[in-house]
């Protein structure tokens, strides 16, 4: 006989209770046990048939289900807060192509070997009527460590490779094999598909950074244009900028994150330019450099220099530069600003 002390397993059949309590009975279990709510067509005393298969391992939790009575599953805020489970996983449409999953940003539909990538800590639900799954579910913080960024990944069908392949025979034929193997044969198994999931969740990871940096680095440099040509502006907002771009404001400043906020790139441009007037021409007036570079009033602008350049609008004039040749290293950029002037560089406006 095989020992095992590393594998929980929890086999689950609504067929096994009284044909009236059967719904009742499943949807309380799985709300208490994993924060899902169940909803279904028809009186609740009716039929309702699923069975499962759930197992655990020190490297992720996988189960599989049947659903013959059409019915929805929804994880939801109140369900989140019921039972956390902070997983980041592939739900793998074994059989059955009617899995309808609405997400919280979106939907996506599954057919018949679709891997979808889920977050169980942000909402979404699942239609079923008569699908076969397989729930593959590994630990947040770790797969985060060796995937930055995979929560952008929730709700993705993962794109046709032969790593998702390869890991689609892995779900199958691993969970089948578990319970038939020992400690050590469950920690070998465990490992070679949480590499196989994490290798598919990064090559899907590297395809949608690829994409989504040559969209996004086009718009970034349309949006640094516009506030250029507009920096004058007292009227220059988010709003104004993503109108004119052509994006949702939400957008923007997904846009705007490899560098910092909509607001603060509007700032750092007309502060240097600001400085340009400053450098052109000593006799200029302070108030009028703050309404050509679109600042509300001089105080505003007068802090708003002295906090980027260490040293007010006034000293920077009267060439307090000239006065200690050490000025500029000693206030040098944070890191955002040279991430900032790197940005505004690569486009020209340097």
């Amino acid at each position: 006989m095989v020992e095992q002390n590393t594998l929980i397993s929890h086999r689950f059949d609504t067929n096994l209770s009284p044909k009236k309590q059967q719904y009742a009975l499943f949807r309380e279990e799985l709300f208490d046990l994993a924060g899902y709510e169940v909803d279904r067509p028809g009186p609740v005393d009716d039929p309702f048939s699923l069975t499962g298969e759930a197992k655990i391992t020190p490297k992720f939790l996988i189960y599989t289900y049947q659903t013959l009575t059409p019915c929805v599953f929804h994880r939801s805020e109140r369900g989140m807060a019921r039972a956390e489970r902070d997983y980041f996983g592939v739900h793998f449409q074994f059989k059955g192509e009617d899995l309808s999953t609405p997400l919280s940003e979106g939907s996506a539909h599954t057919r018949t070997g679709d891997l979808l990538s889920l977050d169980t800590e942000r909402p979404f639900s699942y239609q079923h009527k008569g699908a076969t799954s397989y729930s593959l579910n590994l630990h947040r913080k770790k797969i985060q460590e060796e995937v930055p960024g995979i929560s952008r990944l929730h709700g993705m069908v993962l794109r046709d490779s032969p790593v998702t392949r390869i890991l689609k025979t892995a779900i199958t034929g691993v969970f089948s094999e578990l319970n038939h193997a020992d400690d050590r044969e469950i920690e070998t198994l465990s490992d070679m598909l949480y590499r196989l999931t994490v290798d598919a969740f990064r090559h899907q990871r590297i395809q949608e950074l690829e994409t989504r940096e040559i969209r996004d680095e086009t718009v970034l440099f349309t949006v640094v244009d516009f506030i250029h040509q507009n920096f004058h502006r007292r009227d220059l907002t988010p709003e104004v900028i993503a109108k004119a771009v052509g994006i949702s404001r939400s957008k923007l400043y997904q846009i705007c994150q490899q560098t910092d906020t909509p607001q603060r790139l509007i700032r750092l441009i007309r502060l240097e330019k600001a400085a340009g007037l400053l450098r052109a021409d000593a006799n200029c007036n302070i108030g009028d450099v703050a309404y050509k570079t679109g600042f509300s009033t001089r105080p505003a602008f007068s802090r708003a220099f002295m906090e980027h350049y260490g040293v007010s609008p006034t000293d920077y004039r009267e060439g307090l530069r000239e006065k200690l040749p050490e000025f500029q290293r000693l206030i040098p950029p944070t890191g955002r600003d040279w991430r900032l002037r790197s940005s505004l560089k690569a486009a020209a406006l340097d």
